[in-house]
């Protein structure tokens, strides 16, 4: 089974040098071909697969970035649509993995000057809400959920990014919610 990662810096494993939940679960033996992108936005995505190729299995990361740089939750979730429908097209199973939500524990300063947290916070709660509602093409993976059953804070590197230990954990939970389609 052919896996692709469409992601952003979560998936891509920035901060650890590319050690990402989804290199967890290629060494795990999975196929993966990960086209993650640090600071890949919708739009990028959007375009960006205009020219894949079909896989068996796809996991969506996406829309944190919209949200940093002011984009709506409407606005967002129009992409994640057009971006599942254009996957559909190709064929396979399509998972989307919600977002997390930000932390202010281990924050970098520099974020804190130019990004509303509180307000991203509630377009990730806002998005996995309504992903799951709406998941009749695709599947949702909730990181969100795992969050909120998890105490993930620790283990944000800059209050955004997931440390080793949380890519690993990430990459096992991932890998139950795939249980019985890889």
């Amino acid at each position: 089974m052919r896996i692709c990662a469409l992601g952003d810096s979560i998936f891509e494993g920035y901060l650890v040098g590319g050690k990402s939940l989804i290199y967890y679960l290629s060494g795990k033996g999975y196929d993966i071909d990960n086209y993650s992108v640090n600071g890949l936005t919708t739009d990028e995505l959007l375009y960006a697969i205009n020219n894949l190729m079909s896989y068996d299995l796809y996991l969506v990361h996406i829309g944190l970035n919209d949200f940093f740089n002011g984009r709506s939750l409407e606005y967002v979730l129009n992409n994640i649509y057009k971006i599942i429908k254009k996957l559909k097209s190709l064929g396979g199973k399509i998972f989307v993995i919600s977002l997390y939500p930000t932390s202010f524990k281990n924050l970098d300063e520099a974020y804190e000057s130019f990004i509303n947290f509180s307000s991203v916070n509630k377009n990730i709660e806002n998005l996995d809400k309504i992903l799951k509602e709406k998941a009749e093409d695709f599947k949702v993976i909730s990181f969100f959920d795992y969050s909120k059953e998890n105490y993930i804070e620790d283990d944000l590197i800059d209050g955004i990014h997931p440390n080793i230990n949380l890519n690993k954990k990430l990459s096992n939970y991932v890998e139950e919610k795939l249980n019985g389609y890889i």
